[in-house]
């Protein structure tokens, strides 16, 4: 019975630490496998910025320098000022779609010829379990090396099991494309 009591003790006052260290990361379940590697897929949840620039465009574009935002989309610059391409983001021009618990907002890389390079799904309130069925999936990876006049008016097929998410971020990806 003492080693019960013992045993509650520690679990009531060391779960509320390892919550605020930021918990468990056995890199095993949904949640942490989502943020394994530094793919242009996976979502974009950790640092805000680096080196004044979003992450997502450091992700998509690895050797970028500079951005300037301009009215569609933002311009990607490597050390030479040369344009290594566009990062489009689907806000406000998405506004109102949205999956399962709301909205799925994304941040589609265009390389130098207007290619889609990778779509970059952004912070959300999807449940990381239906959002990382899309991510196995494929779904992000559907419109790669797509010009985007195809990759706007491609037909692709939900993720069964995650149906408004997927549908979510199909919809999503067309209305960010829409004006490009």
């Amino acid at each position: 019975m003492k080693k019960i009591v013992l045993l509650a003790l520690i679990t009531l006052f060391m779960v509320p630490a390892m919550a605020q260290q930021g918990g468990h990361n056995c890199g095993n379940c949904p949640h942490h496998k989502q943020h394994q590697g530094a793919s242009c897929q996976q979502q974009s949840q950790q640092a805000k910025t680096v080196n004044g620039m979003a992450m997502e465009i450091v992700k998509a574009f690895p050797e970028a320098k500079s951005v300037k935002k301009e009215t569609k989309w933002t311009v990607v610059y490597d050390a030479n000022k040369g344009v290594l391409g566009y990062a489009v983001y689907s806000k406000p021009a998405s506004d109102g779609i949205k999956g399962f618990n709301g909205e799925t907002p994304l941040m589609v890389a265009l390389d130098a010829k207007q290619n889609v390079k990778c779509v970059v799904l952004l912070p959300n309130n999807e449940t990381p379990e239906y959002l990382q069925r899309v991510v196995n999936a494929g779904l992000l990876k559907s419109w790669d090396g797509m010009k985007v006049k195809k990759a706007r008016s491609k037909k692709v097929d939900t993720v069964s099991g995650a149906t408004f998410s997927s549908n979510s971020i199909i919809q999503t990806l067309q209305a960010a494309l829409k004006n490009i």
